[in-house]
């Protein structure tokens, strides 16, 4: 047992480990942006399927000592392969496609020791269920996903921060060569080990786990463990895209959500029973509108918020899919099969973010379709092992109201009047902490039900969402939870799991038979009670709630119905069960629908590459007396507006957003112009085109040279917008990754001497991290002129660059000068903070004069972001 649970461990630790070290090597060349992830979270996929693949057909089609030495000849020549730091030699070419590069580059870096450690746990496990029969194997894969687990939570924390990216390549390839050594240790001991054939009735009867299947998986139950796990692994990477759009694509961001789909695969496998569908059902429930809110509310929703919302979403749809691979997991016997078909889920729902969303989508809807699925395919899965037939337990139903009473409680007496008054963390850790103490004790009471719950259980996971509620609240946020409102939510809290469990004894009272029929009374008044609460707090519209009603009303009634019309030893269809949580999952798509096209009545272009969502409006013309404003053409990013460019011959060549004249970017090219004794053209370098607004600037003589990674945004700067065309200076547009193209420059002493040089490529209000580290800036340097200024925006909802830039200057020994502008809607320029750099003391001086000059504070954090790290924890603004 030792040998394959190190063996296992090693494997998975070293599988998720490489992922974040490749993913950093790789980040910067293809432009910083998610779909970088989505591309190599689809390579890790494909080759843990081909891995499984490999472990399947040599355990299916060969004898255990031919599987032994071909497994030996496998890890050889995959040490062979070692190390997997890529050579700079891979790097991109503008006409190259990105996707198809990235692939190319972990195929020919890690592509061969992936292959191997995909191929370990399942392999292992089989012939750990072959030299012990009477253990089953599942234990293990648990332990697999502690260990991948245990890896991606070390990085961020304990790897990224202490070590070079060359460290971390050295150190990896030598734990391998460690994992290879405990693996031949397995397969050498194989060889000497005298595998007895069990007879498969014998095998199935002693390796089968609770629930596992013991005969031959048919077709439905394949579908169902495919489309299952493709569901899964869709809302892993449409979640990742979620959260990486508008913050930046960095580890943490990566393995937050990575994290939490492994949690609940090791939740699922190592202790079934903790998949309760009761209690995880309802919690989809909840996190699927709350998801469909924070996509409609866009840029408004604070970051916190938004990374609560869709990492619970990620979790309840995780766990409802997972849990139900397990309750139709296999016999032993159809291990390997069972872990391929996972496998080729986890492709097939790769796929469909990274290469048919891309492609066929023109927006980011991945998310709100994965949610629905994982609502669909884990309902059916219920609905076929007919989970209606299931007499309801009192125990878990009674303490469910008793908690229903409280929440209501909790949203009428605290929610509603105070939340505007919270602050985002306060307002998480409260109701968050509450909400996930209840969840708590749904799961600890749904475990308990096939006994009944002592009075100290029941009473005791009751006083911890009271008590977290009352402590936490006066603690925190005194003026919203005083000691009166405080006992107010706590009386009527205990009052309701006080009548909740007299209600449990008098149902004690009566029969088993009666018991029943009264619980789904119960249930039927619950639910009827939160759709009332649904439609009073607009999550549902009148018509909608009136549909859900009537929906279960009538399944009931069908139900009814066809009972007295079939005899009464046939079973139940269950039409009073799944009717209306289909009709539920039918709104929320509904609901869902809604989100994907908010705004299509103004839009005239929207578009999707592997760079992101690009979406062009037409704003029509504002006839107000004080502020009249023609009409104009906006450029949208994500959520984030990236400029826009008026409808009129007077206003269309005016810089606007944030590119006023009075903004930092303004002032840099007004003083280099001014310093110019003779000639007074300038030429002013720009990463990041947009709708090409900073060309407006320019004069007779001047030379603007734009660097543009997305092609897409080239073609609608001159479709829809034309200060290219309009700008009286020589305009260039350089297409590829900024920082690559500066770097080939250099390589072909070509130093482009700008006078200024503006850093301003946002994704939204994604950041390119590449592009702010030391490295990066020494390539800036070397292309500015002696007195040049670089020009480095900062504007951003979620993160404070202030300290990063500065850091920048530090290592750079240049000046850094703070500006930020009001916005003036009249003019259309917008409120921004730009950092100007020089290592002239004489520009310094001057741009200080400014009025827009802000004085940096003596005590303000100074971070030296590189290559080899670059957190964002200091930076982030909640």
């Amino acid at each position: 047992m030792l040998r394959y649970a190190l063996t296992i461990f090693t494997s998975a630790f070293l599988l998720f480990q490489v992922q974040p070290i490749i993913g950093r090597f790789i980040l910067p060349w293809f432009g910083g942006g998610p779909s970088i992830w989505t591309s190599c979270m689809l390579f890790f996929q494909a080759a843990l399927l081909g891995g499984y693949l490999y472990s399947h057909l040599l355990c299916a089609k060969l004898p255990v000592r031919s599987q032994a030495w071909i497994h030996l000849a496998v890890l050889a020549v995959s040490v062979l392969l070692l190390p997997i730091a890529p050579d700079e030699t891979w790097k991109p070419l503008p006409d190259q496609s990105p996707l198809a590069r990235i692939l190319l580059v972990l195929i020919a870096t890690v592509g061969g020791p992936y292959f191997v450690l995909a191929s370990t746990g399942p392999l292992m496990q089989k012939w750990f269920s072959q030299t012990s029969p009477e253990r089953s194997p599942y234990r293990l894969y648990a332990l697999s996903n502690i260990g991948s687990l245990l890896a991606l939570l070390s990085y961020p924390f304990v790897i990224e921060p202490r070590f070079t990216l060359q460290q971390q390549s050295v150190s990896w390839t030598s734990l391998y060569v460690v994992f290879a050594c405990f693996a031949a240790w397995c397969a050498i001991r194989l060889l000497k080990h005298d595998v007895v054939p069990i007879p498969g009735d014998k095998a199935a009867g002693q390796a089968a786990p609770e629930s596992s299947l013991s005969q031959k998986p048919g077709w439905i139950v394949v579908f169902l463990w495919l489309i299952l796990s493709a569901c899964g692994s869709a809302m892993l990477l449409a979640t990742t895209n979620q959260l990486c759009i508008d913050v930046a694509t960095v580890p943490f961001l990566w393995i937050l959500p990575l994290s939490l789909y492994l949690i609940t695969f090791i939740i699922c496998f190592d202790r079934p029973q903790w998949y309760d569908r009761r209690s995880f059902g309802m919690l989809l429930m909840v996190c699927g509108p709350l998801a469909g809110w924070a996509i409609s509310s866009g840029p408004d929703l604070e970051l916190a918020k938004q990374v609560v919302i869709f990492s619970a979403a990620l979790f309840a749809c995780c766990m409802a899919v997972h849990g139900e691979l397990v309750h139709s997991r296999p016999d032993p016997r159809y291990l390997t099969l069972f872990y391929l078909l996972i496998s080729a889920g986890g492709v097939l729902g790769g796929l469909f973010v990274a290469i048919l969303a891309t492609n066929l989508f023109t927006g980011y809807w991945e998310f709100q379709i994965s949610v629905v699925a994982c609502c669909v395919f884990a309902l059916t899965a219920a609905c076929r092992q007919r989970v209606w037939d299931a007499a309801p337990s009192g125990d878990f139903w009674t303490w469910a109201g008793g908690a229903l009473a409280a929440i209501i409680a909790a949203i009428v007496l605290v929610w509603t009047p105070h939340h505007d008054s919270l602050d985002a963390i306060d307002e998480i850790a409260l109701f968050g902490g509450f909400g996930s103490l209840i969840f708590s004790g749904l799961i600890a009471i749904g475990t308990r039900s096939e006994r009944s719950v002592s009075a100290w259980t029941w009473y005791g996971l009751a006083a911890l969402p009271i008590g977290w509620m009352v402590v936490w609240g006066s603690w925190r946020s005194p003026e919203v939870m005083p000691v009166r409102l405080s006992m107010q939510f706590a009386a009527i809290s205990i009052t309701a799991w006080g009548v909740a469990r007299v209600a449990l004894w008098g149902l004690r009272r009566f029969s088993e038979a009666r018991q029943s029929g009264l619980i789904r009374v119960v249930i039927v008044m619950y639910a009827t009670t939160l759709l009332a609460l649904a439609h009073q707090q607009h999550v549902v519209t009148t018509a909608q709630a009136w549909t859900l009603l009537l929906v279960g009303l009538g399944g009931v009634m069908a139900e009814w119905m066809i009972r007295k019309l079939r005899s009464s030893d046939r079973p139940s269809l269950g039409i009073w069960y799944w009717a209306p949580l289909l009709s539920l999952v039918a709104t929320m798509g509904y609901d869902f629908w809604e989100t994907l096209d908010p705004n299509s009545h103004d839009v005239v272009h929207r578009s999707r590459n592997f760079y992101g969502v690009l979406n062009v409006d037409y704003v029509p013309a504002w006839d107000d007396d004080e502020s009249p404003t023609p009409a104009k053409f906006r450029l949208e990013h994500g959520q984030i507006q990236h400029g826009f460019q008026y409808d009129d011959e007077d206003w269309k060549r005016e810089p606007t957003t944030y590119y006023g004249r009075t903004s930092g970017l303004g002032l840099a090219i007004e003083t280099v112009r001014e310093r110019k004794q003779t000639d007074k053209s300038i030429h002013v370098g720009v990463v990041g085109l947009g709708t090409g607004t900073i060309a407006a600037y320019g004069k007779a003589n001047d030379d603007f040279r734009f660097y543009e990674i997305n092609p897409a945004v080239q073609e609608l700067s001159g479709r829809y917008f034309s200060y290219l065309q309009d700008s009286a200076a020589r305009t260039n547009v350089r297409i590829g990754d900024a920082r690559i193209v500066m770097e080939r420059e250099l390589r072909e002493n070509q130093p482009q001497h700008f006078d200024v040089l503006a850093i301003d490529a946002f994704s939204s209000d994604a950041i390119p991290v590449h592009l702010l580290t030391t490295e990066c800036a020494e390539i800036y340097r070397q292309h500015l002129a002696e007195d040049g200024i670089l020009a480095i925006h900062i504007s951003n909802r979620f993160l404070d660059l202030g300290p990063v830039v500065r850091g920048l200057a530090d290592r750079l020994d240049w000046q850094s000068i703070r500006v930020s502008n009001d916005k003036d809607e009249s003019i259309g320029v917008y409120g921004s903070t730009w950092v100007l750099l020089t290592q002239n003391a004489e520009v310094a001086e001057q741009l200080r004069r400014s009025e827009s000059f802000e004085a940096w504070e003596q005590d303000e954090t100074i971070l030296h972001w590189s290559d080899d790290y670059s957190g964002l924890w200091n930076l982030l603004s909640l």
